[in-house]
């Protein structure tokens, strides 16, 4: 099973604790899961999914809300590699009951639009109810291993707008856009899909969800630092075979006795640790110097090196 499918397989458990709640997860799902078709004169609501345990929800839910088994029909057929569950009411009395007593209705372009009378908003455990409607519906989000994406897929603007405040409601704000026929509202922030998953009741995927961000940001903080490493342990080398070339050229010029003992020093040990650090240079001088007075005796040793190839054209 993909992340999405764990997430929604655990929605379906969760237990509405009253009326409105139960009112508001089905009406989530039905404008985001339902189309309405119109066969010999005769109005119909069907829905379909990949995930068997969304369309046992629904079942349930129409069943505990509306009284309605016999005229609901759940069908499953072969559909390439997964199967896809349908449910169906056609029945013109459970029809009745359900657009008599719901958050949803029917707009002029035969879709099935959100009508909660200002309801749901008005409690948060509905809202939160009504977006894990919305997601058991037609949402999706990606395994975190890969990267931070949660969508949600509504069927026109009105819906989108309204399941967008609805996300706003809970502090998170998510982004809309048209994709072909279909309104998608996204998420990308880590944190704001984590918090989406824990308010609509996906307690486990939450965790899931937080110990695979955890696990991914310390192996990109370790990448980070081996990277940062290794760039300065190329620095380094750099400036290590800069500052031997300076030292062949005066020992070559058989100046090299003639320098300072403080600065022989430091090429003896340059030399000697031709990996070693500024700072890790001057620990081993006696008596210690920092890395920025290591760094100035380099800079004399440099002048002493220029002014040879300058004499000279000497190269090492």
């Amino acid at each position: 099973m993909s992340f999405s499918s764990d997430i929604k397989e655990e929605l379906t458990k969760v237990v509405n604790k009253d009326d409105n709640s139960k009112l508001a997860e089905l009406a989530g799902f039905m404008i985001t899961n339902c189309v309405v078709t119109k066969e010999n004169n005769e109005f119909a609501l069907r829905m379909s999914t990949e995930n068997a345990s969304t369309i046992r929800r629904a079942y349930n839910s129409f069943k505990s809300i509306y009284g309605i088994v016999t005229d609901t029909n759940i069908e499953k057929e072969s559909n390439f590699k997964d199967n896809l569950y349908h449910l169906k009411i056609t029945d013109k009395t459970d029809l009745e009951k359900i657009f008599k007593d719901s958050f949803i209705n029917i707009n002029v372009a035969m879709q099935v639009v959100i009508d909660d009378k200002d309801i749901i908003r008005q409690d948060d455990m509905t809202i939160k109810a009504f977006l894990r409607g919305v997601f058991i519906g037609a949402g999706s989000v990606v395994n975190p291993n890969t990267r931070y994406h949660l969508e949600i897929v509504a069927n026109n603007h009105d819906n989108a707008l309204f399941i967008n405040s609805m996300i706003q409601e809970i502090g998170i704000t998510g982004k809309i856009i048209k994709r072909k026929k279909d309104f998608v509202i996204y998420l990308k922030g880590a944190e704001s899909i984590s918090i989406f998953l824990a308010a609509i009741g996906a307690n486990r995927g939450t965790l899931t969800f937080e110990e695979t961000r955890v696990i991914k940001e310390m192996r990109n903080q370790i990448n980070r630092l081996n990277n940062f490493e290794n760039a300065n342990f190329d620095k380094t080398l750099d400036a290590s075979l800069t500052q031997l070339e300076d030292i062949a050229i005066i020992k070559k010029n058989r100046k090299f006795e003639r320098m300072p003992e403080p600065l022989k020093q430091l090429a003896r040990l340059r030399m000697s640790y031709r990996e070693a650090t500024l700072e890790e240079l001057g620990n081993m001088l006696e008596p210690k110097l920092s890395r920025a007075g290591v760094s100035h005796r380099f800079k004399k040793i440099k002048q002493i090196a220029d002014e040879l190839r300058g004499a000279h054209g000497d190269v090492p």
